[in-house]
């Protein structure tokens, strides 16, 4: 009997959990990019479903879009005087952060959940954890990095919230503009997308879209990645036809 009444309390549990769930669609999988890229929006789709036996939530739903771009290793550095000249004198490594993240929710971050959650989960900038400290380095004086490294990434438009971002078209159908900005890297990019109510994750979809270079940007970039020693020659072997053809254009008799 207890193996069944425990049996009955998984079952039940499970079925609390699927109690809502999501269906999610973007308006593309891959965009391509040129030189003269203006930047972009992706659309994103969703339904809420609920079972029948579901009860309605007092306080209604909460939508968090989460978009992580490309991650890598990035360092941030501090410049100080020495001797009257402004040099590199401390950094700090980030490692496998996300080379672009946005947020969009129906709310501002704080509003969505505590902070402990958003961290688990990643929602919102400033439950970002992103700086790994070198060995050596002075963990005092971290924290000003990592302020440094959000502040830019946010004046460059490839970190950023926005508590409008997502619209409810009913109750139960909603959509979310995701920016592609001009310097948005090339790469694979996750979209996650968190069902919350009263601060509580009630479900969550995941889904992903690429973006490329196209045309002669493509060509040279996949080049510079692929055929590094090639790629370098024919630079350098550019470069000097085009400074001895410049002496013959502009050549004084």
């Amino acid at each position: 009997m207890r193996l069944l009444a425990a049996a009955l309390i998984v079952l039940a549990s499970a079925a609390a959990a699927r109690a809502e769930t999501m269906i999610t669609s973007l308006s593309t999988h891959r965009l391509q990019i040129t030189s003269q890229f203006v930047g972009a929006e992706i659309v994103l789709f969703g339904a809420i479903e609920r079972d029948a036996q579901t009860i309605s939530r007092a306080g209604g739903y909460d939508l968090a879009v989460v978009v992580r771009g490309p991650r890598a290793m990035v360092t941030t550095r501090s410049k100080s005087r020495v001797f009257g000249i402004w040099m590199n004198t401390d950094a700090r490594e980030f490692v496998e952060v996300p080379s672009f993240y946005a947020l969009l929710a129906n709310k501002p971050a704080v509003d969505l959940a505590d902070l402990e959650l958003r961290r688990r989960q990643q929602i919102g900038i400033d439950a970002v954890t992103v700086v790994t400290p070198r060995p050596g380095t002075n963990p005092g004086a971290t924290p000003a990095f990592r302020d440094a490294f959000l502040r830019i990434n946010r004046a460059r438009g490839l970190y950023r919230e926005n508590p409008t971002g997502v619209t409810f078209l009913t109750p139960s159908l909603f959509r979310a503009n995701i920016p592609v900005v001009p310097n948005t890297p090339v790469g694979a990019f996750d979209v996650d997308i968190y069902l919350m109510s009263g601060g509580v994750v009630l479900a969550r979809e995941t889904t992903n879209f690429e973006v490329t270079k196209t045309g002669f940007e493509a060509f040279v970039a996949n080049s510079a990645r692929d055929h590094g020693l090639f790629y370098g020659l024919a630079a350098a072997a550019l470069a000097l036809v085009t400074g001895w053809a410049a002496s013959v254009v502009f050549r004084r008799d």
